[in-house]
């Protein structure tokens, strides 16, 4: 341990208080010397207190607790000057102390992550976090929290090994048709970890008073404060939507209605991301953009009904874990409700354990009966293509049926005006071409542009038929619907 001296730069006075506080103390700086030698003298004074790191640009500092606070970079030029009683540094200094600050004590990692990691050290994807410790999923074991793990907070209940929650479960019965049951308990699970690799996200939708609102403060509790974020699609659309979501195991979004047009599209892409386990840029208000980051919160969206996205890749709804809220217990409402089941809490953590282990071991999420059909219509919603080729199409992946682009838009059109769709669902030749690809590519239909001849199956026409280029290979056209024969 370095001494008195070279820590302060003098010996301690007789009358030394040792009731004062350690820190903020003063330090012997010398302003002949440049800014990295007077930085290194305040590290070695401060780390007697607390140790510092900078992960990404941000300077983070050790609590008593073994969890790592984020400290400003006005927050430690406050400090420094605090240790700096006769004002021997400039405003300039003191922010090249910091810059130094913050290269002395770069780490790689970043929250969730092992600062310094033992060769024995267990995945980050198996920890977690609760307030007496941390929870290792794959041993069964309680560890100590220390300051190798990189934790910006912890959650407010204890683990406890033996406690249950009658009381969550009855409610659950109340709220959900018992089919959603083992989905929500796996989601739960799924979220206490900063694992993505089952690339889900869970969407709560139903009638207000439903059960939603408190399903989703239990999961807010078993997360804890510092890991969890509510964000709008307005903000999660915006420039720095993604600059607070770097310590966050689960992103709310708690009013899913629609968003602005103009960021509709960047709102699902970055949706899609996440979900994606996608490495993605995360762009920070007055600080470096940040390259190649892989976001750990598992996004959770409540509406009454769902946001109108348009995703003819159907990647959204394959994602979506839906929940369909269909009572309302609206001015029957507990208010003691919220108490007693943050009573149950450790109960609920236990819940969520066993759900994640299912999870794990079937490598997949349980999707009942009900959770089923809902899909399936989420998935009809949000592809106007899909709809549109399901009534009118049939797909049979075969290079023998061929149906012209100018045939298909024709039949669409027609099908648009029928089914009442909006400005923004209806497409543009261009656009329905894509967006046809997108929904059917998977089950063997293709698009080609060399030119043949072809006899139009459902109109008798003489001749060696009708030259055509742009064409869907793996599409026949129901005759009901050609827009020809619709008059008939």
């Amino acid at each position: 341990m370095s001494s008195w001296r070279e820590m302060f730069g003098e010996e301690p006075h007789s009358d030394f208080d040792f009731n004062k506080p350690m820190w903020p103390r003063e330090v012997a700086y010398d302003p002949s010397k440049h800014a990295s030698n007077n930085a290194h003298r305040f590290l070695l004074a401060r780390e007697e207190h607390a140790q510092l790191i900078c992960s990404d640009g941000d300077l983070y500092t050790l609590g008593p607790n073994n969890v790592w606070r984020l400290v400003t970079d006005p927050e430690v030029v406050a400090e420094i000057r605090k240790t700096d009683t006769e004002i021997r540094l400039d405003i300039t200094k003191l922010g090249l102390m910091v810059r130094e600050v913050k290269i002395a004590r770069s780490v790689n990692a970043r929250p969730f992550e092992w600062i310094n990691a033992r060769e024995d050290a267990p995945s980050p994807n198996d920890l977690i976090l609760a307030n007496n410790g941390i929870f290792n999923i794959a041993t069964g074991e309680l560890m100590d929290l220390t300051p190798d793990y990189f934790a910006t907070g912890v959650p407010g209940w204890a683990f406890d090994s033996s406690a249950d929650c009658p009381l969550w479960l009855a409610k659950l019965g109340e709220w959900l048709d018992k089919s959603y049951h083992p989905t929500l308990q796996e989601w739960f699970g799924y979220t206490l970890t900063p694992d993505t690799s089952f690339e889900k996200i869970a969407a709560m939708i139903g009638a207000s008073r439903g059960g939603k609102g408190t399903i989703k403060g239990v999961l807010e509790q078993l997360t804890g404060a510092h890991h969890r974020a509510s964000i709008m699609l307005n903000d999660l659309a915006g420039d720095f939507g993604l600059q607070t979501m770097i310590d966050k195991r689960l992103m709310v979004i708690p009013v899913a209605s629609d968003t602005e047009l103009s960021k509709r599209s960047m709102a699902l892409e970055r949706i899609k991301s996440i979900s994606g386990n996608d490495a993605v840029s995360v762009n920070r208000k007055n600080k470096t953009m940040l390259n190649q980051v892989h976001i750990p919160a598992k996004i959770t969206l409540l509406a009454n009904k769902h946001p109108k996205f348009i995703d003819e890749s159907g990647a959204l709804a394959i994602r979506e874990l839906l929940f369909v809220f269909d009572r309302s217990f609206a001015g029957k409402e507990d208010m003691t409700l919220k108490a007693r089941l943050n009573d149950e809490l450790p109960g609920i953590a236990n819940w969520a354990i066993e759900g994640l282990k299912r999870l794990r071991r079937n490598r997949r999420f349980t999707i009942g009966e009900r959770g089923l059909i809902a899909q399936e219509q989420l998935t009809d919603s949000q592809s106007p293509a899909l709809r549109f080729t399901k009534e009118c199409l049939v797909v049979t992946g075969d290079k023998d049926d061929v149906l012209p682009l100018s045939l298909a838009f024709d039949a669409y059109r027609e099908w648009t005006d029928r089914e009442s769709l909006s400005m923004r669902e209806r497409r543009n030749r261009s656009d329905f071409k894509e967006d046809m690809i997108a929904a059917l590519r998977a089950r063997g239909v293709k698009h080609a542009t060399n030119q043949i001849r072809w006899h139009d199956p459902h109109l008798s026409k003489p001749g060696n038929g009708e030259r055509v280029r742009a064409r869907f290979v793996g599409l026949k056209l129901k005759r009901k619907f050609h827009p020809e024969l619709l008059s008939l």
